[in-house]
């Protein structure tokens, strides 16, 4: 999955650019999903090859969900706009959580089975693919005349790239530590766990379904409240020793994490010349990858830094989390992405 990961980056960044003007966003989507559908279940029928192949295989799925990623929210931004445009970004977050629960229970069931029929659930990615062959290509986004200088990204997209991969380096350790805190904490197991973490996929679904009421009350704050739900998330599960505030805790941060991302993209929507939002997206998107994949070192390197023992002080990070995400809602309370029509010409 690492692999994955990793291939997922530069794809996106690529597909981003390409997007919407040398290639058309449904020549991407269907060359990403045949990707995603073919390298994801390629190995449950390669049991016998060898592991090279399968991480072949595996990178392929990388490189098809990369290409995919930076495309449904500038689709939504070049089709909507205004009090729809907030409703779909919602929505769109709901059906991501959707689906993701739905990955998580066939996934599960199938590998009890045995453990290759886990990805053949990858093979619901058909019916997206169908779904986008009926899909209506946007208009082409208004670019420059002939001699006029080309846009020039505004510094906001790296702002909220920078974010996106700071927020991502603080929440993965909930992601990935929470079976072992569980079981430290004689909270419960492994399957404890995994419903826990499930309930941040609820919340995020729950947090999309009232995306749109609340950007509508809170606007350019909406960005702050999210941010600020997730550091009592934090402190929920950082302070908290029994199941019931893990629960809490990953609810709250799912809720948190359905206002931020929307957030970003109906800021990004805002704040770039209609042709680069598709590039701007890749690169936000980008960057939320490279700061999960990121998460694990930094906290190592801090905790080496301070003296900490990581495995002696298994909460480490969540004190770090609490902290970090409370400074940051109230930073975000006073910085304001600067919004225009058109990009700056360089």
């Amino acid at each position: 999955s690492t692999l994955a990961v990793l291939m997922s980056v530069p794809a996106t960044l690529i597909s981003g650019r390409l997007a919407g003007g040398v290639v058309k966003y449904k020549t991407l989507l269907i060359i990403g999903m045949i990707l995603f559908i073919g390298g994801g279940m390629a190995p449950y029928f390669m049991t016998t090859s060898s592991f090279t192949a399968i991480l072949i295989v595996r990178a392929i799925f990388g490189i098809g969900l990369g290409i995919v990623t930076p495309l449904g929210a500038a689709l939504i931004i070049a089709f909507f706009d205004g009090e729809v445009r907030a409703q779909m970004m919602g929505l769109s977050g709901v059906v991501g959580n959707v689906g993701g629960i739905l990955f998580q229970l066939l996934g599960g069931f199938a590998a009890t089975i045995s453990w290759e029929y886990a990805f053949l659930v990858h093979g619901l990615g058909i019916i997206t693919l169908v779904i986008v062959l009926f899909l209506p290509e946007p208009a082409k986004a208004p670019v420059q005349a002939v001699g006029e200088a080309k846009p020039k990204l505004p510094g906001a997209v790296f702002a909220f790239a920078g974010l996106i991969f700071f927020l991502m380096v603080l929440i993965y350790p909930m992601l990935v530590n929470m079976s072992s805190i569980i079981a430290a904490g004689g909270m419960g197991t492994a399957g404890d766990a995994a419903l826990v973490l499930t309930m941040f996929t609820v919340g995020g679904m729950l947090g999309g379904l009232i995306f749109a009421k609340v950007f509508g009350i809170f606007k350019s704050n909406t960005m702050p409240v999210g941010v600020a739900l997730i550091a009592v998330a934090m402190v929920s599960i950082g302070l908290g020793n029994s199941i019931a505030f893990m629960y809490i805790g990953t609810t709250i941060a799912g809720i948190g994490l359905s206002f931020i991302m929307p957030s970003i993209f109906m800021n990004l929507g805002a704040a770039v010349h209609p042709s680069q939002m598709p590039t701007a997206s890749g690169i936000v998107m980008a960057s939320m990858n490279v700061g999960g994949f990121c998460s694990a070192y930094f906290f190592a390197l801090l905790a080496g830094v301070m003296g900490v023992d990581m495995m002696a002080n298994i909460k480490f990070p969540f004190y770090v989390s609490m902290i970090a995400f409370a400074a940051i809602a109230i930073a975000l309370l006073f910085i304001k992405p600067k919004q225009q029509s058109a990009a700056q010409p360089e």
